[in-house]
C-alpha cells in the first residue's frame, strides 16, 4: 500500500524589507523614555567588558531605571550636545 503526502509550496515573501528596524521586526520609532518621538531611532552597537555592562546594570537598578537604553542614551546626549 502506497501512501501520498502533499507538502505545500514555500511561502514567499510580499518584498524585502525596506529598513534594517523592518528587517529586525521593530517600528522605526521606539521612543518611549523622553527621546523625541518624531526623530526615528538608529541602533548603535558596540561592545563593551562582561564587568562594565554589569556595572551599569547594577547601577541602574539601583536607581529604578528600569532599560540601560535609557540611561546610556541620557548620558550621551549630555556629552554631545546638540550645538
Amino acid at each position: 500500500m502506497s501512501k501520498k503526502i502533499r507538502v505545500p509550496a514555500k511561502p514567499q515573501a510580499a518584498s524585502p524589507p525596506a529598513t534594517a528596524a523592518e528587517w529586525i521586526g521593530r517600528p522605526e520609532s521606539t521612543a518611549t523614555d523622553g527621546a523625541a518621538a518624531s526623530e526615528p531611532l538608529v541602533r548603535l552597537t558596540f561592545d563593551i567588558t562582561e564587568s562594565l555592562h554589569r556595572r551599569i546594570k547594577i547601577n541602574c537598578a539601583q536607581r529604578g531605571i528600569k532599560r540601560m537604553a535609557t540611561e546610556l542614551r541620557r548620558i550621551l546626549e549630555q556629552h554631545f550636545p546638540e550645538a
